[in-house]
């Protein structure tokens, strides 16, 4: 959860709880920031006496995002902010254009935006106060049922284990999914509409892609072919992460959990450069450095879009 606090200074903090944990990080020039941003930003703005104060003083329906917050080391950098600030301002102006009120409650309202194929489009959405890795898949999910929509962690092999029943154990239910893996020191992953369940079945989506980060320039998406689409090819409990038959697989099981390989051209199409796989190289079995799954972040009282599986077999 993020948010900005300015006391009775008119000193502005960024304030970042994960964790129950608060961290307070002064901004330079964060004041003049406020100053030129927009009315919207002062709906995150509190008078409280202290940064502990202003957390508690979130609506319910705000602190539900406080889950896909990141304790960041050190502050972001003003250009971060003013982009934040940017996009509240967006919001806010939004708002007023259609004559409704701005509002951060939960709606029990579930919409599927993904019934086509994925576009190549990048996402040019902000997330006010958003950073991390939630902000580095964000361009990524243009025209995607979490393009807007907070972002938590909820799978980290280094910290959690490289291990299928420890995987599904975070990742079951939780809805659309973003594979984030570092492989050889490039970025890759794909995106998963429907996400996991334990079903022991595939779970196909038109909307489906794989991505993969490239060297000195931006990302780039990969999207299923017209032969096949199993966004999730292999949804046992005791197995891992499988685009396809063979797309991109991290099977997560011994007596190497992670290895990671990736063939294009039969369920996902070949990359623009001809590349047949989302890796460095083709023909080569890699050894993971990090992997990580993103999910949306929901109110209790949200309906997850395909948490269940079992009457979402269509093919969206």
């Amino acid at each position: 959860m993020v948010l900005l606090w300015k006391n009775a200074l008119c000193v502005t903090t960024l304030v970042v709880a994960s964790s129950g944990v608060v961290h307070s990080f002064s901004i330079p020039d964060a004041v003049s920031l406020v100053n030129s941003g927009s009315e919207g930003l002062m709906n995150i703005v509190s008078t409280a006496e202290s940064p502990m104060e202003a957390v508690s003083m979130l609506p319910n329906s705000v602190k539900a995002a406080g889950v896909a917050a990141v304790a960041l080391p050190v502050a972001p950098s003003v250009l971060q902010v003013a982009k934040s600030i940017q996009q509240l301002g967006k919001n806010d102006k939004k708002a007023k254009g259609s004559g409704k009120k701005q509002s951060y409650s939960s709606s029990n309202i579930v919409t599927y935006p993904e019934g086509q194929a994925a576009t190549y489009e990048m996402n040019d959405n902000v997330v006010p106060f958003e950073f991390g890795d939630a902000a580095f898949v964000r361009p990524l999910l243009k025209s995607t049922q979490l393009e807007t929509r907070p972002l938590q962690v909820v799978y980290d092999a280094n910290r959690d284990g490289y291990d299928a029943k420890t995987f599904h154990s975070k990742v079951d239910g939780k809805g659309a999914a973003v594979v984030l893996a570092k492989v050889a020191g490039q970025w890759c992953g794909g995106y998963n509409p429907r996400g996991w369940a334990s079903l022991g079945q595939a779970r196909s989506s038109v909307a489906a892609f794989l991505f993969y980060k490239q060297p000195l320039k931006g990302w780039q998406k990969c999207r299923v072919s017209r032969t096949g689409s199993m966004a999730c090819g292999n949804d046992l409990y005791d197995s891992g992460i499988f685009f396809g038959a063979d797309s991109f697989i991290i099977p997560l099981r011994q007596p190497n959990p992670r290895q990671v390989t990736s063939r294009l051209g039969q369920y996902f199409e070949p990359c623009p450069d001809g590349k047949l796989t989302i890796l460095p190289r083709p023909s080569l079995e890699y050894e993971l450095q990090e992997l990580k799954i993103l999910t949306g972040v929901y109110a209790p009282d949200e309906i997850i879009p395909n948490s269940g599986g079992v009457l979402e077999l269509g093919y969206y």
